[in-house]
């Protein structure tokens, strides 16, 4: 997440839930938003089949993208800086 908002937004963002405070409220899920959860963070890149597709860092120990559940997710954010 931290490269994929036009740079490094600093420490107070090394926890995932932090970032439920990062830009502005999207209201809910669009291609583009920033999804957290408590102890994860993504970055909506599509939907396919009714499902969204979210593209996260340690992911199974790497970068994915996949489609995921937002069940949980405890934000949807706006970044300042365009993807």
């Amino acid at each position: 997440m931290r490269t994929q908002v036009g740079g490094d937004p600093g420490p107070q963002f090394n926890l995932a839930r932090s970032w439920a405070s990062y830009g502005t409220n999207a209201g809910g899920p669009s291609v583009g938003t920033i999804v957290v959860w408590r102890h994860h963070v993504g970055k909506i890149v599509g939907q396919e089949n009714g499902q969204w597709i979210v593209q996260s860092g340690n992911d199974g120990h790497a970068v994915r993208t996949r489609p995921r559940s937002l069940a949980g997710a405890i934000a949807f954010r706006n970044a300042y800086a365009s993807f």
